[in-house]
């Protein structure tokens, strides 16, 4: 046995950590149930301009991703984002979805959609606009709802 680290996982690498753990959890949970979800907009040539992407498992969505181009933005895109992976997410049996946001992110957003924030990790990263002297640092937020 021996250990090799790596700055740099390769897909292979993630796919068999992936495989195993799901394995592993399959003695535990019925059959696996994680489902891949996206909802995007994109331009007259196919150009992403906007998009979701989220995860459906048991009776959850996890959105791991959300994001609106500046020129989109104002414009109700990411409630239109949100609501449609919602919709699918209850279709498919979620009763709840969560979210993961930085505090220079759309916490705010989230909140209006209907999320409220279960946990907050202060002090996650440094602000790289922040003077050297002066060190600033950003918060996680993790936030739930019921579907």
């Amino acid at each position: 046995m021996k250990t090799r680290l790596t700055h740099a996982p390769t897909p292979e690498d993630l796919e068999e950590i992936k495989s195993g753990l799901r394995r592993f959890n399959s003695n535990f949970i019925p059959k696996p149930t994680f489902r891949e979800l996206g909802v995007f907009v994109e331009d007259e040539h196919g150009k992403k301009q906007a998009g979701i992407v989220a995860e459906t498992v048991g009776n959850w969505m996890y959105i791991q991703m959300l994001w609106v181009d500046e020129s989109l933005r104002g414009k109700d895109v990411g409630t239109q984002l949100i609501t449609e992976a919602e919709e699918e997410a209850k279709a498919r049996g979620c009763r709840y979805a969560l979210v993961d946001t930085f505090s220079f992110q759309a916490r705010p957003f989230y909140e209006r959609m209907g999320y409220n924030m279960q946990m907050a990790l202060e002090d996650y990263i440094a602000d790289s606009r922040a003077p050297q002297e002066a060190p600033s640092t950003h918060t996680r937020f993790f936030l739930t709802k019921s579907l």
